[in-house]
Parts: structure tokens; C-alpha cells; sequence
């Protein structure tokens, strides 16, 4: 276990954090117009992901690169039903 791959993850699993927090914010204003399943879903998914602690708990780097790659997953996920709100929901 290298301690640059393991600090290079960390750092990747920040940048996340930090996506994940402005989508956050960006679907709490639009979930206000418009409570659609979609959004509830997209905002669930994109709060897990903003709150887990993986940093916190997790010390192996494969551990790491899981949590990394579920966080890429769950706000991809999380993108992809806001998306489907935009083009889907009723207006």
C-alpha cells in the first residue's frame, strides 16, 4: 500500500465530495418548483453520498477505491434522474 496512491484517492474522493455538495445545493432550489419522484430520488442519492464518512473510516486503498467508485456511481445515478426530471417532468 503506497501512501502517494492512497493520498491520490483521497484526494479524488474530496473532488467528489465537492461536486456532490454543489449538486446538492443546486437540486434542494429546484426540488421547491417541483417534488417529482425523479428529483426525491436524485436528491436522496446525491445526500448519501455528500454524507458518508469514507475517509473518516476507511484506511486500506482498496477500500478507498471502492468507496470512490460507489460515490462516482450513486451521483452518477443521481445526475442521471435529475437529468431525467428536466427533460421529463411535467411542467
Amino acid at each position: 500500500m503506497n501512501s502517494d496512491e492512497k493520498s491520490v484517492i483521497r484526494a479524488r474522493i474530496t473532488e467528489l465530495n465537492t461536486k456532490t455538495y454543489y449538486l446538492l445545493v443546486a437540486l434542494s432550489f429546484i426540488y421547491r418548483t417541483n417534488p417529482a419522484l425523479s428529483l426525491k430520488l436524485a436528491i436522496t442519492l446525491t445526500a448519501v453520498v455528500a454524507v458518508l464518512p469514507v475517509q473518516d473510516v476507511l484506511k486500506s486503498e482498496r477500500a478507498l477505491n471502492i468507496a470512490r467508485w460507489a460515490k462516482a456511481t450513486l451521483l452518477t445515478l443521481a445526475l442521471g434522474f435529475a437529468l431525467w426530471w428536466v427533460w421529463f417532468a411535467a411542467a
